[in-house]
């Protein structure tokens, strides 16, 4: 693991402001250039090795996000970085497109790789620019488009049980909500639907315990504050939270309110982004791979762009793996 001065020494900043980026400080006056040097100084530390170089081809990386969006969540941020240095590692020129950029230069591209959340009419509007399209984040196996995700039902069942063996059986969540960037559709978290059945089958779930917000730091905090002022004693006693992003506000409001985390609360997040390993205390967080999800993207666009076969044509969804990293925030050490 990375630490703050490797990190600092590396993006050409102080200690102190690598802290602070991190932990999305946004009373920190800094360029957006300074921003995008430190996720990506801390990012590069866990790069693979180089890939064999082919023939130099041009490939679209679209985000869902604008810039100065992306700049407020590494998850989306660390997949974009990493699509681009596989690319670059293979001599591919690229082509970014933000939200706000003009999406009609995927065609001339000959390939396409969306990272985020996107509506069916965007989807097929992708389709219809550029046949060659791989998505990142969303399984998008029933728009026939083929996608890379991360695993949400076994981590989220493993963080489960182990609450629930240490006693912490009235479990919360904090969820991202939102639309599709044309605003056509809402954005379901699935990992609400695990949460919801799998708290159903041991008889402990509360949809008192589930709320919903934009994933955003000052966000975590008000869903935290929302939550507490509704429950008061019943609070839940153990959180599973949609993102370190969002997380760290919900740490920021424990703090405030002399919450104790872990012995009042106990927290769990997503992504496990530097973020986690540097916020105070530490973040619980479920790993999610976003250097292999990058990985598996290029791999499945550049099949498509060099295999004329018809089985390249059918649409893939590859799932990764996660791996739960257990941090100061869920640790029941000494605890009766």
């Amino acid at each position: 693991m990375a630490s703050l001065k490797q990190i600092a020494e590396k993006a050409h900043v102080s200690i102190s402001t690598v802290s602070r980026i991190l932990n999305y400080d946004e009373t920190l006056s800094v360029t957006q250039e300074t921003r995008i040097r430190v996720f990506k100084a801390a990012e590069e530390f866990n790069y693979t090795k180089p890939i064999r170089k082919k023939k130099r081809k041009k490939v679209a990386v679209v985000t869902w996000y604008t810039e100065a969006q992306e700049l407020k969540d590494s998850y989306y941020l660390s997949i974009r970085l990493a699509v681009e240095s596989i690319l670059k590692q293979l001599s591919i020129s690229i082509t970014r497109i933000f939200s706000d950029g003009v999406i009609s230069n995927i065609k001339n591209c000959n390939g396409a790789i969306l990272i985020g959340h996107f509506s069916s009419n965007q989807y097929k509007l992708f389709k219809d620019l550029n046949k060659n399209i791989v998505v990142i984040g969303e399984n998008t196996i029933k728009y026939n488009i083929s996608c890379v995700s991360s695993d949400n039902e076994v981590s989220i069942k493993n963080v489960l049980d182990y609450f629930i063996t240490n006693k912490r059986t009235n479990i919360g969540i904090f969820v991202g909500n939102g639309r599709t960037n044309d605003g056509l559709e809402k954005i379901y978290d699935y990992r609400l639907g695990v949460f919801r059945k799998y708290l159903k089958s041991k008889h402990l779930y509360k949809a008192k315990n589930v709320f919903e917000g934009a994933v955003s730091t000052n966000n975590g905090y008000k869903m935290a504050n929302e939550a507490y002022e509704e429950l008061k004693n019943e609070f839940p006693n153990a959180i599973l939270v949609a993102s370190d992003t969002m997380a760290v506000g919900v740490l920021r409001f424990m703090h405030d309110y002399d919450i104790k985390v872990p012995e009042r609360v106990a927290i769990m997040s997503f992504n496990d982004s530097p973020t986690a390993q540097f916020s105070t205390p530490s973040l619980s967080s479920i790993k999610v791979f976003t250097d292999v999800m990058a990985k598996r993207g290029v791999d499945l666009l550049t099949d498509r762009l060099t295999n004329d076969s018809k089985d390249a044509q059918i649409s893939e969804c590859i799932i990764v793996g996660t791996v739960i990293n257990y941090r100061e925030s869920s640790n029941f050490q000494g605890e009766a």
